[in-house]
């Protein structure tokens, strides 16, 4: 049972926010239900990878919770799947598994996952975890204008999380938006890899710069033709073309 996790979410921002948990395990899915309930966070559940999908579909929820072993297809492979769909791309994921490798967990991360928890888990922290990564999502139904880190063909708005790349809105996870933000801020340098590795230092992602390439790879497939203004430095690291974020016309984040 979930009697670590005996914490109830004082903050109404958690207020009927719905995860769905993909886990084939009945009695993980009761420990997980509980301690979502501690949070005051819904619950809905799935326990193949074909039932979370049409489950998602039809009703997108604010974060999905998966396991890497599904009877049905691969946790890595609804990941994929859910990262190309145009209606649940943005939704956060966190991957929950006794397939914790570090393979495994590079392998999450490279499909988009935005946390990485291994079983057994300790309740408060997964209950944390969901709520940070949750805090950490900006919702596409916030249009508000904020401050913009940048105002050329690569825009971010550090205050809502949206990004604009070359006029397009992109959905971008928690982790890809912290380093487009170091990206952005040290615009003309370069950034090695060991500053992005320590910019993601809070999080259980594997520290190593491949799980950091396989982030900036995700990024520039995103943001598609702008992809060319984020520059390999062969043996060091990344760099954001400093004409990138040159002022061009404004009110991007006026669209809606």
């Amino acid at each position: 049972m979930c009697d670590e996790c005996a914490f109830t979410e004082s903050s109404s921002f958690v207020a009927s926010k719905v995860v769905l948990v993909v886990d084939e395990d009945d009695d993980v899915r009761a420990e997980i239900r509980e301690c979502l309930a501690n949070r005051q966070l819904a619950c809905r559940e799935a326990t193949t990878a074909r039932e979370a999908l049409r489950a998602a579909l039809d009703d997108p929820p604010d974060l999905i919770l998966v396991d890497l072993v599904l009877p049905d297809l691969s946790g890595l492979g609804l990941c994929r799947i859910v990262r190309e769909s145009p209606v649940l791309a943005a939704t956060p994921i966190i991957v929950l598994t006794s397939r914790a490798s570090e393979i495994d967990r590079v392998l999450a991360f490279e499909s988009g996952v935005d946390d990485f928890l291994a079983k057994p888990f300790y309740p408060p922290e997964l209950g944390a975890r969901v709520s940070s990564v949750l805090r950490g999502f900006v919702s596409r139904s916030d249009d508000s204008p904020g401050d913009v880190s940048a105002r050329g063909a690569i825009q971010l708005d550090p205050r809502t999380g949206r990004v604009i790349a070359d006029g397009r809105r992109i959905e971008l996870t928690t982790r890809e938006r912290e380093l487009l933000s170091a990206l952005i801020a040290q615009a003309g340098r370069v950034v090695r890899r060991s500053q992005l590795i320590d910019r993601l230092q809070a999080s259980r992602e594997p520290r190593s710069e491949r799980a950091i390439d396989a982030h900036i790879k995700s990024i520039r497939r995103k943001i598609g033709p702008a992809r060319s203004y984020v520059e390999t430095v062969r043996g060091v690291g990344y760099r954001l073309a400093e004409h990138a974020i040159e002022p061009r016309s404004t009110g991007a984040f006026n669209e809606t």
